[in-house]
């Protein structure tokens, strides 16, 4: 595969990912903030977010702890590792974010924002393989 093809596959399955990843928050985030009947969000669907938060967060978490090499993750875990926030900061968090999403009680709004990180991180990824592959 060329690397044009390979370029624009990895840009397409992050982006899947990254609205995977972010209609799962939106859901947990309004799970946390008490309007999930209000917004029609349905027990199975929270469950459905927290898992897959919960796998992706744990995956990231082996990653950075070097426990397996995940070539999808790779480029998200060495922005963590050299961004301003220190790495065992990251791994705290995300270790007590893990813990959140086992229990069957809302997260709490201070994880939020962690979540939120992530996501941007996601996201600066995304855009600059978009970046890349149209300077092509």
């Amino acid at each position: 595969m060329s690397s044009l093809g390979s370029l624009a596959g990895k840009a397409e399955r992050e982006q899947r990912l990254l609205t995977r990843l972010n209609n799962a928050v939106i859901t947990l985030e309004v799970d946390a903030l008490g309007k999930a009947k209000d917004l029609q969000v349905t027990e199975q669907q929270v469950q459905q977010s927290r898992r897959e938060l919960g796998d992706f967060i744990d995956r990231l978490r082996a990653e950075l702890d070097e426990r397996q090499a995940s070539a999808d993750l790779r480029s998200l875990a060495f922005r963590i590792r050299t961004g301003i926030k220190p790495l065992q900061d990251w791994q705290e968090d995300l270790a007590d974010l893990s813990n959140q999403l086992t229990v069957p009680q809302p997260i709490r709004i201070e994880a939020l924002p962690i979540l939120e990180d992530v996501l941007s991180l996601l996201d600066t990824e995304f855009t600059d393989d978009l970046k890349h592959l149209y300077a092509r």
